[in-house]
């Protein structure tokens, strides 16, 4: 009876890691407020459902080997999933209040959190350094130079600090209202979720275009496209949709329903001048899928006649 129990539970260990789908290329990660990251096609198709665990999940990323992490803000925690869709665990733990995660390109990995403080971490996990640690940090992206790091406090201003010395800098931009997640494009403008509408700055931190959609709601999570020329955002009410960067024309959209709110969008291969963006070849699912049938046939083997 024991030998069979152990049979069925990796069995079942088996199947559910025949079940995760690989990331693929241009995919819609959706952060919800019941634990769980969706994965949608471009076009608004459900994938798969990566489930993190209880409470909000926000800001999210890949890094360059196409592993995913989410920030259970509820939880005080980073989750990891590889790019076969995985669960590889917590990451990290006993953070406060995490709410964006942004890699270097020494596949280092930072983690903002609201409760204070900007924590380093090498790839492992290992923590290495701690800047600003009685500050809060809501969204932040990291700048090509791998030491300027743009940041978010929901209000007026798009905040800026030097990671490598942890020392506070001029404010980037006081352009904007209530600013969430932002991205840092190649020529040095700065795209912002503001709430009312999403804002284009440019190397300044002026404004020089808006994007919004009648009827919206609140702008809130925002992230650049594979192709460098779009850009995907969501609000907390469930709608997302792709902008043309150029012309500020809607290139798709659709609602997220039924998750207690959307709080934070990545998108596999994405653009960051930091590092990280998972744009790797996808992994063969051939692995997993003879992962999954050895456990059926182990607990075939060892069922009774």
């Amino acid at each position: 009876m024991k030998k069979f129990a152990i049979a069925l539970a990796l069995s079942i260990a088996f199947i559910g890691q025949a079940m995760a789908v690989p990331f693929t290329l241009g995919n819609v990660f959706v952060s919800t407020g019941i634990g769980t990251v969706l994965e949608y096609t471009p076009t608004g198709t459900l994938v798969q459902t990566l489930s993190v665990g209880t409470g909000f999940i926000t800001g999210s990323t890949f890094d360059a080997s196409g592993n995913f992490y989410a920030t259970r803000f509820s939880n005080g925690a980073v989750q990891k999933f590889n790019s076969g869709g995985i669960d590889q665990g917590a990451f990290a733990s006993g953070l406060p209040t995490p709410e964006s995660v942004v890699i270097d390109a020494s596949s280092n990995i930072y983690v903002g959190n609201v409760g204070g403080s900007i924590r380093k971490f090498d790839s492992a996990g290992a923590p290495l350094s701690t800047s600003i640690s009685t500050t809060r940090v809501d969204f932040m992206d990291l700048a090509a130079d791998q030491s300027t790091m743009l940041y978010t406090q929901e209000g007026g201003e798009i905040h800026r600090v030097n990671v490598a010395t942890n020392t506070m800098l001029s404010d980037f931009s006081t352009d904007v209202e209530n600013a969430f997640a932002l991205r840092i494009r190649g020529n040095g403008q700065v795209l912002v979720a503001d709430g009312a509408d999403i804002e284009l700055l440019d190397g300044s931190g002026t404004q020089i275009g808006t994007y919004d959609i009648a009827g919206s709601g609140l702008w809130f999570a925002l992230n650049l496209d594979p192709n460098g020329t779009s850009f995907w955002s969501a609000t907390t009410s469930g709608l997302i949709a792709q902008f043309d960067i150029a012309t500020g024309t809607v290139l798709t959209s659709w609602n997220v329903t039924g998750t207690n709110g959307t709080w934070g969008l990545a998108i596999y291969g994405e653009v960051t001048q930091g590092g990280g963006g998972g744009t790797i070849p996808e992994p063969a699912s051939l692995a997993l899928m003879g992962l999954g049938l050895a456990g059926l046939a182990a607990a075939r083997k060892r069922k009774p006649a």
